[in-house]
């Protein structure tokens, strides 16, 4: 599958490969993280299935999937937005990244 906008998403994927950054940004979103990095990404669960990783990645246990960046665990795994272009377009707020939906 071709990725769909590779250069704002590889600048998303640059200022996210901090942990610090991406918990500020799942902590905006009422996502709490444990001191071992540990997070629900489903409501209903009891304990966190998710684990967010030094690189920027995130493994959800619950699932089996790795995602390989903030813009796949938002899009493709909590389905927090409708399109990949809103997912990002949030993201490039949260982050002050500018870029325009083509």
């Amino acid at each position: 599958m071709k990725k769909l906008y590779p250069e704002t998403r590889q600048k998303i994927r640059s200022y996210t490969n901090d942990v610090e950054i991406n918990i500020n940004i799942l902590n905006g979103v009422g996502i709490d993280i444990t001191k071992d990095g540990f997070f629900k990404v489903r409501p209903d669960e009891r304990t966190p299935s998710c684990k967010i990783y030094k690189d920027g990645s995130f493994h959800d246990f619950g699932s089996g999937e790795h995602y390989s960046d903030i813009v796949s665990l938002f899009y493709d795994g909590y389905h927090a937005f409708n399109s990949l272009p809103e997912t990002m377009e949030w993201l490039c707020q949260e982050l002050n990244i500018q870029w325009e939906v083509m």
